[in-house]
């Protein structure tokens, strides 16, 4: 039996956006990663110190954005992170 919890949503983004929030998620997850503690280290990014159940939901939307966008293992990716910062800040 299905709950309200279990049902499953589609987030409309521009391409570009979701690059950019990946980007960001992958460098917080790495910097936490690196840190080799579970208490987060205070040069990682945090949203106003996310809790445990909120960090597990920043990575399983960093998880569905690269299993989504191809263009995260293309060989220009750094140009487009480049591209699309610049795109968002003038908007």
């Amino acid at each position: 039996m299905s709950t309200a919890l279990d049902e499953q949503v589609t987030i409309s983004l521009p391409k570009g956006t979701l690059l950019v929030l990946f980007e960001l998620l992958a460098q917080s997850y790495d910097s936490w990663k690196r840190s080799g503690s579970p208490q987060l280290a205070e040069d990682t990014f945090v949203l106003l110190k996310p809790d445990a159940g909120e960090r597990t939901a920043l990575w399983d939307l960093e998880g569905a954005i690269e299993r989504t966008l191809p263009e995260i293992f293309a060989p220009n990716y750094k140009d487009l992170i480049g591209e699309w910062k610049q795109k968002l800040k003038s908007e």
